[in-house]
């Protein structure tokens, strides 16, 4: 164990301490049997997603801090509740933070009514949002988004397809992210609240990716929604979408953290059990000198993700650049360490079922998804050229 806890650094207060502690204690007594579940129908993650609610820890992710500035929400208690949850299952991670992003927005920029209607709901798991950014052809570069919204007497009608969503054709509600009629580029974006059980809402394909999940391709024909269903201001869409990933970019590194946390754990335990050459691997200075590597990175990244989530809690009023550099570092080296992990378990770190096989699987698509690691570069980039 390190000399000083990750906890006890100065970005934490005492309360993040105290609920690191009781949240860890929490998983491992309610989570630990789905850390191989890998069934792809979505029917535990709602299972977990339904456990979390129940015993409160949902609410406080979507509701203002108390002692924070602006009445903001605790980003480091999220970031620390991915950390631990992706440490435990991935599938828990997945179950946590695929309906949060998709809360994100509402709580951010829903009306009084809206968020009366979706956020405490949400917060009880009586129902399931998802998010709905990504086109066909329009994945990084969300200002090409096509799928269109037509006023409509009362409302919208809503026409064109959505992919890569998680809990595509489960949820019970979408956050849809299109453009309006007659409006180009990318402030041209509104974003609608619109029901699963909408008739004119299709799950056109699942998609089957390498760590099992329930992604999807969505179909809107002629959906209507009521012009209360408008998210924010007309044409806020973009605005809305990029501020509710710049704050989800922390929490993806921080799941990172977690899974290059349990690899590195994994890893020691092998090296300390396996022998070659009469004695333990651990030994073996080649064997060190991985290890080394993996706990340098492991801390950097820490370093960066709950820089990020401390300098949104003290009141920055952007932390795009932050936030881009947790999520891009984080993901990368957990990519590596799982990777050395792997490696250090020789041909058993190959054989499916093992934990540092799940970790391999699972790790890859975080450098991918809610941002590449090159969009994030190019957005690290802007901001240094800004300044």
């Amino acid at each position: 164990m390190p000399t000083i806890t990750p906890t006890e650094w100065p970005f934490f207060e005492p309360r993040h301490r105290l609920f690191a502690k009781d949240f860890r204690s929490w998983v491992a007594a309610h989570l630990g049997h789905f850390e191989s579940d890998e069934g792809g129908d979505g029917q535990a993650a709602r299972e977990i997603f339904r456990l979390l609610a129940a015993d409160g820890w949902l609410g406080p992710t979507v509701a203002p801090d108390p002692g924070g500035p602006d009445q903001r929400m605790d980003l480091r208690r999220v970031c620390l509740m991915r950390e631990i949850l992706a440490y435990s299952s991935a599938m828990a991670d997945v179950a946590f933070s695929e309906p949060w992003l998709a809360a994100l927005p509402i709580a951010l920029y829903g009306s009084q009514e809206q968020k009366r209607k979706h956020i405490e709901p949400y917060s009880r798991a009586e129902f399931l949002p998802a998010f709905a950014l990504s086109e066909p052809e329009a994945g990084s570069d969300a200002a090409a988004i096509a799928a269109t919204a037509t006023p409509s007497g009362a409302g919208f009608v809503l026409n064109g397809r959505k992919t890569w969503i998680s809990n595509s054709g489960l949820a019970d509600l979408y956050v849809v992210f299109v453009r309006l009629a007659g409006e180009e580029g990318a402030q041209g974006l509104s974003a609608f609240l619109v029901a699963g059980a909408n008739s004119g809402v299709t799950l056109e394909k699942r998609l089957r990716v390498l760590p099992p999940h329930t992604l999807g391709t969505l179909r809107f024909d002629d959906c209507f929604v009521e012009a209360t269903a408008l998210l924010g201001r007309p044409v806020q869409g973009f605005e809305i979408a990029m501020r509710a990933l710049e704050l989800f970019r922390p929490t993806v590194g921080a799941a990172c953290l977690g899974f290059a946390r349990r690899a590195m754990d994994e890893a020691l335990q092998r090296s300390c059990e396996r022998t070659t050459f009469r004695k333990p691997i651990a030994q073996h200075q080649l064997i060190q000198e991985k290890l080394a590597d993996m706990a340098v990175k492991t801390d950097a990244a820490a370093l960066l993700v709950y820089r990020a989530a401390w300098a949104h809690d003290r009141g920055s009023p952007s932390i795009g650049r932050e936030a881009s550099i947790a999520k891009l570092y984080a993901s990368e080296i957990a990519q590596e360490v799982v990777d050395q992990a792997l490696q250090i378990f020789g041909g058993l770190g190959v054989v499916e079922g093992t934990t540092v096989e799940r970790l391999y699987r699972h790790v890859r698509a975080f450098r991918i998804f809610d941002g590449t690691s090159e969009i994030q570069k190019l957005v690290i980039a802007k901001h240094l050229l800004k300044g």
